[in-house]
């Protein structure tokens, strides 16, 4: 499966699940699909700190987009009273997409000095520091404005970009990302089993990635797709 079809399958998999959580949320169904949706993504977010060509355009296209759609929970917050400080995954991502370019040039600089082998060291510093980034700035939040500021999927979301890094193969990079998610999994979802197993599906589509993008030029669609589709659901939700 090329990259296009993957984000295609993520896109169809993250409708049905804020289908399922905004309209629908007494079915679990909606749900357990819509978990396959974030390692998908999460993957080609790593993939594309990877090979991006502008680094910072690529970060702010991420953030700006995650601004935008922040508005559109806020919006819905303050008329049905949800919690608009929960913050979006473009957030989220907007979080480990620094970190993936600090591991970059960390594991850059390393290669150039014959330490390539102390990559996986660098790889925890920056894990450490993205728990202690994570848990200060929403204890900050609270204690300071007493903001609830929650990032979606939390430090573990953070993170698992990071995991689309390591590996020099392909085979390699699929085994880390996939302990990766184990770890994912086990911060998110605890001994909600199901859950689990709804999550750790999205592996068999990830090994099938074949490297190639696409046919066609997709970008932007996935761009527009996140904050389009939400507005579209919370609109049908605040008619009915």
């Amino acid at each position: 499966m090329n990259r296009n079809r993957l984000k295609l399958f993520a896109c169809l998999s993250m409708l049905i699940d804020h289908v399922g959580l905004v309209l629908f949320p007494d079915i679990e169904a909606f749900r357990l699909i819509g978990r396959l949706a974030m390692p998908i993504f999460a993957f080609f977010i790593g993939e594309g700190c990877l090979h991006t060509r502008n680094r910072k355009a690529y970060f702010l296209r991420v953030f700006i987009l995650g601004i935008v759609c922040q508005a559109v929970y806020i919006a819905e917050a303050v008329i049905n009273g949800g919690n608009g400080f929960y913050l979006n995954i473009l957030l989220t991502f907007s979080v480990a997409i620094p970190l993936c370019y600090l591991f970059i040039y960390i594991e850059k600089r390393l290669k150039a000095e014959g330490k390539d082998n102390l990559a996986l060291i660098g790889f925890a510093v920056l894990f450490a520091f993205a728990f202690l980034a994570e848990r200060g700035v929403t204890a900050l939040c609270d204690t300071a404005f007493g903001i609830e500021l929650t990032f979606d999927y939390g430090f573990a979301g953070i993170c698992l970009p990071m995991f689309a890094l390591l590996g020099k193969d392909k085979r390699n990079r699929m085994l880390f990302f996939t302990y990766g998610l184990l770890f994912f999994c086990a911060a998110n979802y605890g001994d909600n089993y199901i859950w689990t197993i709804s999550t750790l599906l999205s592996l068999i589509l990830l090994w099938l990635y074949n490297g190639k993008g696409g046919e066609k030029n997709l970008k932007y669609f996935f761009y527009a797709f996140y904050p389009l589709h939400l507005v579209v659901i919370y609109g049908i939700d605040m008619l009915i």
